[in-house]
C-alpha cells in the first residue's frame, strides 16, 4: 500500500461535518502506514556517485583482463631470470645400487647350452658427480637471453595496451549509461507533458470542441512515450551492469554519473599529427618487438651451425673396478676434468630449410608492421574526423533545439485556437524531443571519439 505525503496531508485537512477533524485513531494509521513506507525506501542500495576518473581507478583494482596480463608479465619477467640462468654451470648427481648375474657364455653357438661364468660378490654400486660450464655455444645463450628480455618488453607493452583498451571500454560504459539515463529523464518530462496535453485535450473533448480522433491520437502518443521509457530503463540497467562488472561493483549498484555531459574541448589548437600518432601508438610497439623477436630467432637457427665449446669434469666413486683394465673387484675413486669439443655436422643440412622459414617470418612481420600502420592511420582520421563532425553537430543540435521549442510554442498555441492540427503538435512534440535525443548523443559521441583517440594514440 502507496501513500504519498501530499495525499496524507490532504487527508490530515480534511473536515467533516461538526467542524470536526478525523478520528485519530485513522491519523496514527495512516502515519504509521506512511512511515513504513519511508523505512522500506531507507533500506534500498544507495547510488553512488562516480566519475570516470574514479571508474578507471575501480577498473585499474578489479579487472580481471589487466590482473591477468599482469599475471602474463610476471610469467615473462621469470623467463628472463631463466635465460640467465644458462650461464650458470650444470651440476648433475647420481648413484646406483644393484645385484649382477653369472655371465652365461655360449662357446658352442646360441642354440647350444651356454657355459656360465660365476662371480664371486654379485654387488655393483657407483656415486658420482659431474659438470658441465658452457664457455661456447655460438652465442644461443645470449641469444635466448635477449629474446627473454624481448619478451619481457612486449609483455610489459601489452599489458600497457591492456590497460588503455580497459579504460576505453569503462569510458563507453560510463558514457553509454549517461546517455541512457538522460533519454531516460527526458522522456520522462515529455510524458509528463504529454499528459497534461491529454487532460488539457480530454476536457476539449468533454465540452466537444474537439474530435474523439484527437483524444485517441493524444492517448496514442503517450503511449508511446511510456513503452519508450521503459525501453530507456532497460538499457540504463543494462548500460549500469556493464560497467559494474568492469569495475568490480555488484550487477545491481545503483550508480550516478557526476560527469556533465557538455564536452569541453581539450584545446583550441587540438589537432592530431597522424604520423606522430602512429609511431607513438601501443600497438606499433608491440609489431616492433614481434619483428625483434622474429630476428632473433632467425639468428638463433643460425648458432646450430657453430661448434660448442665447454668445460667439464666428473668424480666416482664405484665397485667393482671394471672400466680399466686390468680390472679389480675392489671399489675405486676415479676422477676427470677437461674440455669437450663438439660440432653438429648434420645441423648443415637439416637445418638450411628451417633457417630460410625464419628468415620469410622475418619478412611477413615486417609487412605485418606496415599493414598495421595503414590501418593506424585509418582509424585515427576516421575517428579524428568524427570527432570533429559530432564538435559541429553540438553547435546544430543547440540551434536545433531552441528552433523546435520555439515551433512547438507557436503550434501549441494555434492548436488550442482550433488554427492547426493535433497531428502538427504531436509533430513538434516529437520533433523537440528528437533535437534534444541528437544533442545529447553528440556530446557523448564527441568524448567516445575523443578517448577512442587517445586510447589508439596510447594516451589514455
Amino acid at each position: 500500500m502507496k501513500i504519498s505525503l501530499g495525499l496524507l496531508s490532504e487527508i490530515c485537512s480534511m473536515k467533516v461535518s461538526n467542524t470536526q477533524l478525523l478520528p485519530k485513531s485513522l491519523i496514527l494509521l495512516l502515519l504509521v502506514v506512511f512511515s513504513t513506507q519511508v523505512q522500506g525506501q531507507e533500506i534500498t542500495k544507495d547510488s553512488i556517485s562516480l566519475s570516470l576518473e574514479q571508474a578507471w581507478t575501480g577498473a585499474n583494482a578489479h579487472s580481471k583482463e589487466l590482473r591477468i596480463k599482469h599475471y602474463e608479465t610476471g610469467m615473462g619477467k621469470e623467463g628472463v631470470l631463466d635465460a640467465k640462468n644458462e650461464w650458470l654451470p650444470k651440476i648433475r648427481i647420481h648413484g646406483q645400487y644393484g645385484q649382477l648375474s653369472n655371465i652365461p657364455v655360449f662357446n658352442n653357438g646360441i642354440n647350444n647350452d651356454a657355459d656360465f661364468i660365476h662371480l664371486e660378490d654379485h654387488t655393483s654400486y657407483d656415486a658420482g658427480i659431474e659438470t658441465y660450464f658452457n664457455v661456447y655455444n655460438g652465442g644461443k645463450t645470449k641469444l635466448h637471453l635477449q629474446k627473454a628480455e624481448t619478451k619481457e618488453d612486449l609483455l610489459k607493452i601489452l599489458e600497457e595496451e591492456n590497460s588503455s583498451q580497459i579504460h576505453y571500454k569503462v569510458a563507453q560504459a560510463y558514457l553509454d549509461m549517461q546517455r541512457s539515463m538522460a533519454f531516460e529523464k527526458l522522456v520522462k518530462n515529455n510524458i509528463y507533458r504529454n499528459d497534461r496535453l491529454l487532460d488539457q485535450i480530454t476536457k476539449l473533448y468533454d465540452n466537444g470542441v474537439v474530435l474523439k480522433s484527437d483524444l485517441l491520437r493524444a492517448q496514442l502518443q503517450l503511449s508511446r512515450q511510456n513503452t519508450r521509457f521503459m525501453e530507456m530503463e532497460n538499457n540504463v540497467a543494462l548500460a549500469r551492469q556493464s560497467l559494474n562488472i568492469l569495475i568490480g561493483y555488484p550487477d545491481d549498484q545503483p550508480i550516478k554519473p557526476i560527469d556533465g555531459l557538455a564536452f569541453t574541448l581539450p584545446g583550441r589548437d587540438f589537432q592530431i599529427n597522424i604520423k606522430e600518432a602512429v609511431e607513438g601508438s601501443p600497438q606499433e610497439e608491440i609489431a616492433k618487438k614481434q619483428i625483434e623477436i622474429k630476428a632473433l630467432e632467425e639468428k638463433e637457427m643460425k648458432t646450430g651451425k657453430l661448434p660448442k665449446l665447454g668445460v667439464f669434469g666428473e668424480y666416482s666413486y664405484s665397485y667393482p673396478q671394471i672400466k680399466l683394465y686390468p680390472y679389480e673387484t675392489s671399489p675405486y675413486l676415479l676422477g676427470m676434468a677437461g674440455i669437450k669439443l663438439t660440432y653438429d655436422i648434420s645441423n648443415i643440412y637439416h637445418d638450411k630449410h628451417k633457417e630460410v622459414a625464419a628468415k620469410i617470418a622475418v619478412e611477413k612481420q615486417e609487412l605485418a608492421k606496415q599493414h598495421l600502420e595503414d590501418n593506424l592511420r585509418k582509424k585515427i582520421t576516421a575517428a579524428y574526423k568524427h570527432f570533429q563532425e559530432d564538435l559541429q553537430k553540438i553547435e546544430v543540435a543547440k540551434m536545433n533545439i531552441e528552433q523546435a521549442k520555439e515551433n512547438y510554442r507557436i503550434v501549441n498555441q494555434t492548436y488550442f485556437n482550433q488554427l492547426s492540427l493535433l497531428t502538427d503538435l504531436l509533430d513538434a512534440d516529437d520533433q523537440l524531443l528528437q533535437a534534444k535525443f541528437e544533442l545529447v548523443n553528440s556530446q557523448i559521441m564527441a568524448k567516445i571519439h575523443y578517448y577512442e583517440l587517445l586510447n589508439i594514440t596510447g594516451k589514455l
